[in-house]
């Protein structure tokens, strides 16, 4: 009787482990493919994402294309290249510069004036190049009182003013001055004594006129 049920209870574990082995519990193992919309928006995202990482050589690029037309005088291009790297870049502070430039190139005062005020409400403590052009913008207008307020703006740098205006007006006028000299701290000072004079401020005036003195004396004009 032991050795019947043993035999039974044999069959009856073989029998339910064949069925566990064998046993289809009809899952699919097959990965259905993606569809067309997840495509899409998987190749959108791949783009975005190169373009993000090649947005600042292809901006660099086109800086370079910038410089070699404002030093062939071809300030139109200049100008439409800075406006097709604002459009991918809105905050670049070297393309609105740069675009000042063209429209001071191309006499085009209150466009160069709107493109630098740009620039100062992206780097609001500015005290390069944007700053000293857009002194210069309002100054040929006849607005002194704005003109002062951008001069002195790059005065408060202190005894490393000239070295750092120097250094920031050579990124947008190297390659364009040919053997013209630059002293750009000296003809600052020169326009801001101006300034003072024609707005009745004579005692600012003498503290400027011995730093204009100074700097006609003291600094040699550079020659490239």
């Amino acid at each position: 009787m032991k050795h019947t049920e043993h035999k039974h209870a044999e069959g009856h574990a073989h029998s339910h482990g064949e069925d566990c082995c064998g046993h289809d519990h009809g899952h699919s193992h097959d990965h259905n493919p993606l569809s067309f919309f997840q495509r899409w928006v998987l190749s959108l995202l791949i783009i975005g994402i190169l373009l993000v990482l090649l947005r600042s050589f292809i901006v660099g690029q086109m800086l370079v294309r910038v410089t070699s037309y404002s030093a062939n005088a071809s300030y139109h291009d200049a100008a439409r290249i800075c406006e097709k790297i604002i459009a991918i870049d809105p905050e670049n502070k070297q393309a609105w510069t740069a675009l000042g430039y063209a429209y001071m190139d191309l006499s085009q005062v209150n466009r160069a004036i709107d493109a630098f005020n740009r620039v100062l409400l992206l780097d609001p403590e500015d005290k390069g190049a944007a700053s000293y052009e857009l002194g210069q913008a309002y100054y040929s207008k006849g607005d002194f009182i704005k003109a002062i307020g951008c001069f002195e703006r790059i005065r408060t740098a202190g005894p490393r003013a000239g070295a750092l205006l120097e250094a920031d007006v050579l990124k947008y006028r190297h390659g364009t001055m040919g053997f013209r000299s630059l002293n750009s701290m000296q003809t600052l000072l020169g326009l801001l004594l101006e300034c003072y004079k024609q707005t009745g401020n004579t005692a600012q005036a003498d503290v400027i006129q011995k730093e204009y003195d100074y700097y006609k004396s003291k600094h040699s004009r550079i020659l490239f």
